[in-house]
């Protein structure tokens, strides 16, 4: 289903829309899989999470904002177009990336972070998924040291020359495959194309991982809802996470139990909140 977003993006949201009638201030969030919308607001309105919400404080009494929860950046965008939501919070190079593609949308507010948030590659917490976290870690590391995470960063997100293209990926005659769960719900990190095919950022750096690791890549698009899941039944052995805090303040709502992450291999501190013109 992802495959019809930018379609969407396109037409739907050109539409117009009549605000529902409400008292409050709703804002919708991609999933977080270890917390629930209801800890959130209550973490927005204890202010315990370090001024993660200082700026989105301004815009609304903390009594009167409610989140909701998303599976997907589609299913999002649909309900802010509907007027279920009023704004919607993204990494800021992500809805730096959605402002290009729908004419309809402004920036409500910017949030800056006092520390980072990593992108990185979740395994479950068995033996398989500590043999590929440290070989994952190893290629990563290999890849910043060079210089090519630094080109690719460049070339998928701070100065893209058009659309994300799918990657290429080098097949190893009698190596081991790992089949690796790609959500579509962050382009241009996590990207799938119209034609279904994932070709964003964290593909490019899979691409350059599996050169370096000899394994095969199997890509397997899926909901975000169902990250952990995937892992933990066997049916991916890697999944590109959202979320992992680079320090202790920071609340991990996004790590369920069971589940472990490679280092980093993108890092960002602002999220955007973009609502309807």
């Amino acid at each position: 289903m992802k495959k019809f977003l930018f379609a969407i993006l396109a037409v739907v949201l050109m539409t117009s829309c009549a605000w529902a009638a409400d008292d409050g201030f709703r804002v919708g969030l991609l999933n977080r899989l270890n917390t629930t919308a209801e800890n959130v607001q209550k973490l927005y309105i204890s202010n315990k999470s370090q001024n993660f919400f200082q700026t989105f404080r301004k815009q609304a009494a903390p009594e009167k904002r409610s989140f909701k929860f998303y599976d997907s950046l589609m299913t999002m965008l649909l309900a802010l177009n509907k007027g279920e939501i009023d704004e919607m919070v993204l990494p800021k190079d992500v809805a730096d990336y959605v402002l290009k593609n729908a004419t309809s949308l402004e920036i409500g507010a910017i949030a800056r972070l006092s520390i980072n948030i990593g992108l990185a590659f979740g395994f479950d917490n068995n033996e398989k998924g500590h043999k590929l976290k440290t070989l994952f870690n190893t290629a990563l590391a290999a890849l910043e040291n060079s210089g090519r995470l630094a080109h690719l960063r460049e070339l998928y997100i701070t100065n893209p020359k058009g659309a994300p293209v799918p990657a290429q990926f080098t097949k190893f005659e009698g190596a081991e495959t790992i089949k690796v769960a790609v959500t579509g719900d962050l382009p241009p990190i996590d990207f799938i194309a119209e034609n279904g095919i994932p070709a964003g950022f964290n593909t490019a750096v899979l691409a350059e991982v599996a050169k370096i690791t000899k394994v095969n890549i199997e890509l397997v698009n899926i909901d975000s809802s169902v990250r952990a899941s995937a892992l933990k039944s066997g049916r991916v052995d890697m999944v590109f996470w959202f979320e992992k805090p680079q320090g202790g303040i920071y609340p991990s709502l996004d790590i369920p139990e069971g589940i472990i992450l490679s280092e980093p291999y993108y890092t960002f501190n602002e999220y955007m909140n973009l609502k309807k013109k």
